[in-house]
């Protein structure tokens, strides 16, 4: 593995192949729906820790900064999450735990509903990877 940062919509691995991790890099959210992150698992899973963001710049303050993130798995929604740098109360950022089963696509998406914007949104993953457990006998 080189020291580069990988930024982009694919899943990556670590060289042991122990630990999962996606990084979508800053992505301008706008009305229409961004794609952040979209891959396939093969037959592993991942027990996932799935970080998005509205970052609060000072900039942002007076007119906010509202993400609407939806999160699929094999085209069926599992998630929708909003973060918000416009209200006190309301994070400008969500984090969740999540179980990616084995041969699932994964597809998050972006939208901005204040439609303000040139404003950036990230999303990370990060996960331990398993293998479900064989079945059947041992024996062939």
């Amino acid at each position: 593995m080189s020291g580069d940062t990988v930024t982009g919509e694919a899943l990556q691995f670590t060289n042991d192949n122990k630990i999962a991790y996606a990084f979508s890099g800053a992505i301008e959210a706008k009305i229409t729906d961004q794609t952040m992150l979209d891959f396939d698992t093969t037959s592993l899973y991942i027990v996932a820790t799935l970080t998005m963001t509205a970052p609060i710049r000072f900039a942002d303050v007076a007119n906010g900064s509202v993400r609407v993130f939806q999160l699929s798995f094999n085209n069926q929604v599992v998630g929708t999450y909003k973060a918000d740098s416009s209200q006190e109360d309301m994070p400008s950022y969500v984090e969740v735990k999540v179980l990616i089963p084995p041969n699932t696509h994964v597809n998050l998406i972006c939208r901005d509903a204040s439609a303000a914007s040139t404003h950036h949104g990230t999303a990370n993953l990060t996960g331990k990877v398993g293998m479900p457990q064989r079945v059947g006998n041992l024996d062939e």
